[in-house]
């Protein structure tokens, strides 16, 4: 039964798809009585997410110690892109789900599931509260209270102590890689049992709208919210590609040539982590430093993954959207942040960036309900955001280069 459904995971996802829109048109009663099979999923994914996060962050963190000190105008040049390559991809859903207003129209049930929604107060999420809140007086009440991000800033304090510590520290960083390995392991098993949750979560959503006769509205908005996802995810990998070319001064065809295998390997592995090898291989064919390629790709399949970050922006003010709540700019920067600061510990690894949606949905108040309205196509799109990711890290590895280049010559 298990390698069953591990082999035909996808295939039974879109078939569960299948029927629950269909049985939710024609047999709406039927979700009530399996709702509590959605509500278990969601528990499951909510189970796993604290360890995974709070671990993965750690691990990354803390075993860069030696790197941090021996490679100081390296790291500020990574730093340097990475931080600016995030801002620019959140930047990129803002405007583009401000503009379009993918989500206004729609109905709420889609996502509600005939529960009550009660807005944030506008006045209680500002940058003082926001600041106050991600730095708790005890972490075991934000643990308790499933608060994410405070647990995300935590781990990244405690990792860069870990890393500033070195080799006294290797005992928690070899913990909490383990700890991470198991978590990822079970989450991948709970994955095994996304076509059932699916089912159920899909059929409740599906069975709401149609009863209010909004479903083809909400059809309409998710292909819409795709295509603008998509469409922001090509932005951010032409500007890198630009300043790529830009600085190395070689053609755009031949990095693009060069990039086909990491371009396949990403699409069919849908992880960044599997595919460094080929990536590392592109980028020292591309005019990079073999020394900045090992030191930068590894961390930015764990760091800097722009298009998850702004999949996270783009479904905040989707959702919202649909909920009615119009965000000010100032709320907007704040889950521009989140997402940033969440999307860190999403690893690289597949199937990890649901869990991690759960910290952004919790700043702005959408019912974690929403995201089985995105479970059936986060398959899809995790693939262009893995591929558009590992592009955009190789062309930063391809400017780090450059630019290091360029200082290290003598005046």
């Amino acid at each position: 039964m298990i390698k069953l459904l591990k082999k035909y995971n996808t295939q039974l996802i879109l078939i569960s798809v299948v029927l629950s829109v269909v049985l939710g048109i024609y047999t709406p009663g039927l979700f009530a009585d399996i709702k509590f099979l959605g509500d278990i999923f969601i528990n499951l994914l909510k189970l796993f997410a604290l360890p995974l996060i709070s671990s993965t962050l750690i691990v990354t963190l803390g075993n860069m110690g030696k790197n941090l000190l021996d490679l100081k105008s390296l790291v500020r040049g990574a730093a340097s892109y990475m931080l600016f390559s995030e801002v620019v991809a959140v930047t990129i859903a803002l405007v583009l789900f401000n503009l379009f207003d993918a989500g206004k129209g729609v109905d709420p049930n889609l996502i509600l599931q005939g529960n009550q929604y009660t807005a944030t107060n506008a006045n209680s999420l500002n940058l003082a509260n926001f600041l106050s809140a991600i730095f708790p007086h005890n972490i075991f009440d934000s643990l308790a209270k499933f608060d994410l991000l405070p647990v995300v800033i935590f781990s990244t304090m405690f990792g860069v102590g870990c890393s500033i510590v070195g080799e006294g520290a290797q005992a928690i960083t070899k913990v909490c890689a383990s700890v991470r390995d198991v978590s990822s392991r079970c989450l991948h098993g709970v994955m095994l049992l996304s076509p059932f949750g699916i089912f159920a979560l899909v059929g409740v959503g599906v069975a709401a709208s149609s009863s209010s006769g909004q479903l083809e509205n909400g059809f309409t908005a998710l292909i819409t919210f795709v295509s603008l996802l998509v469409a922001g995810l090509l932005i951010h990998a032409l500007w890198q590609l630009v300043f790529a070319v830009i600085v190395s001064r070689q053609s755009p065809w031949k990095i693009l040539k060069n990039s086909v295998p990491v371009f396949s390997t990403a699409f069919a592995t849908s992880s960044s982590v599997a595919t460094l090898p080929t990536a590392m291989d592109t980028a020292d064919s591309l005019k990079s430093d073999p020394t900045v390629t090992r030191f930068m790709l590894p961390i930015c399949a764990s760091i800097n993954i722009g298009g998850m970050m702004m999949y996270e922006v783009a479904a905040a003010l989707f959702f919202s959207q649909i909920l009615g709540v119009d965000l000010p700019l100032s709320q907007q920067i704040l889950v521009a942040l989140a997402s940033i600061l969440g999307g860190m510990a999403e690893g690289g690894i597949p199937e990890t960036s649901l869990v991690s949606l759960v910290v952004v949905f919790r700043i702005v108040n959408v019912p974690l309900n929403a995201i089985s309205v995105l479970l059936p196509l986060d398959r899809i799109i995790d693939r262009f955001r893995t591929v558009v990711n590992i592009f955009g890290n190789m062309c930063g590895v391809i400017i780090v280069s450059q630019f290091l280049k360029k200082n290290s010559k003598p005046n």
